[in-house]
């Protein structure tokens, strides 16, 4: 069934029992960096050559094909998905794209990660932008849901896109780019209530692919969002998303005067509770925060902190990333054009990386700005959960704005001629 992949918001009525407030969470989804953004994720197809589909980690054969397939224009890719107990492919699931070099290509997705794609319904005819969605196994209406389409990669892009991918799978034949499948992730469920008829916005995010809302995650699990007012849904998400809170007790918010914790989220996602509290919300920073005084370890064991990093008047960037992140990577001639040209200073903080895998990345990357791991403090602080996110500070000590584009801080600070 074919849908667009942004839903109009329904005002869902809250049910109140004593302190306690109910709501009924609409299902629309969108994606963390809002429903007008063009980011999507390549699905790179691979010819297939004989009953063996290979992903770079495993190879297995699939065990049955629908008898009217054609073999002849076959090929077979992977989607990310962690809700299923038994995937054979472990957190992938296997996708048939048959007669993939026409305009109006037919996907099998193999839903319930066994490798037999005659018991999994009908494939998608793919003659435009597909709401996909996934299934958990083992919970009852738990859904992860993308919005997949036809790459429109254009000729003189295709070879970086294939030469990007062909070290992953050394031993897939690598169909033409422009026949790829595109995934953009809806992993935001947002939904509108209301307190005492003042109108607020929830926001809870799956962040592990996997359809259930995870109740006493941890900071990079699942994590929830309530604010007052509307958000504007068609913008990047990820600087309001930063202000989430991992779904436990401890997720306390400051709505309308009053602190409320949420008391209970349906692992579907289908149901909220919240109650009043008297204890406060934990220290979230925002735009305009003053982190001077916040302190890290750097990796040759020097205690700095931000007040002592934007030094020279200078703005700070806060790169976080990692050394395993191509996107970081990618990005990083602007950050280092920003830095030799005195325009900044940087702290790089790599996340899910050892001293020595930083040590090493530093010195062949010719990084000259100080770099430290991620620690538990600042991971609590700023919930940082998309790689690379750029914090802006001001010589002042004060947030000026969280991005995951390094041309968007370029762009503000040539605005400002600094």
């Amino acid at each position: 069934m074919k849908f667009l992949s942004f839903l109009i918001l329904i005002m869902i009525p809250n049910i109140s029992v004593g302190q306690e407030l109910t709501f009924d969470i609409h299902e629309t989804k969108t994606s963390q960096f809002g429903s007008g953004s063009d980011l999507v994720n390549f699905v790179p197809l691979f010819k297939l050559t004989s009953e063996y589909l290979n992903n770079g980690e495993k190879n297995l054969s699939y065990k049955k094909l629908p008898s009217t397939i054609d073999h002849h224009n076959l090929a077979y890719g992977f989607i990310n998905f962690e809700g299923l107990e038994n995937s054979l492919f472990g957190r992938e699931l296997a996708v048939l794209v048959e007669n993939y070099g026409t305009e109006f290509p037919k996907v099998f997705i193999d839903r319930n990660g066994n490798l037999d794609f005659t018991d999994d319904g009908l494939p998608i005819k793919l003659d435009g932008l597909h709401i996909l969605e996934l299934p958990n196994s083992t919970i009852k209406k738990a859904v992860y849901s993308y919005e997949m389409g036809k790459s429109q990669v254009k000729q003189e892009n295709e070879r970086v896109l294939i030469d990007r991918f062909i070290p992953r799978f050394p031993k897939n034949s690598i169909v033409s780019a422009k026949h790829w499948l595109t995934l953009k992730r809806l992993s935001i469920r947002v939904s509108s209530g209301f307190i005492n008829e003042n109108p607020i916005t929830i926001l809870i995010s799956d962040n592990n692919s996997d359809g259930i809302y995870t109740f006493q995650t941890d900071s990079y699990g699942d994590r929830i969002l309530i604010v007052e007012g509307e958000v504007d849904l068609s913008r990047d998400l990820t600087s309001t998303m930063r202000q989430a809170e991992p779904i436990d007790h401890n997720a306390v918010f400051e709505l309308f005067g009053e602190n409320y914790f949420v008391k209970h989220l349906k692992k579907n996602g289908n149901n909220l509770t919240i109650s009043k509290t008297s204890e406060k919300t934990r220290v979230v920073f925002k735009d305009g925060y003053d982190i001077s005084s916040f302190s890290i370890t750097l990796l040759d064991a020097t205690r700095v902190s931000i007040d002592q990093l934007v030094e020279n008047g200078r703005h700070l960037l806060i790169d976080v990333g990692g050394t395993w992140c191509g996107g970081c990577k990618k990005q990083q001639p602007v950050i280092k054009n920003l830095y030799n040209a005195g325009r900044i200073n940087v702290l790089g903080l790599f996340d899910y990386d050892t001293i020595e895998s930083v040590s090493k990345y530093a010195k062949a990357n010719d990084l000259e700005w100080p770099v430290a791991l991620v620690d538990s403090t600042f991971r609590n602080m700023f919930r940082v959960t998309s790689f690379p996110t750029y914090i802006l500070v001001s010589p002042e000590g004060e947030i000026i704005l969280g991005e995951t584009e390094s041309e968007k801080i370029d762009f503000y600070l040539s605005e400002r001629g600094l």
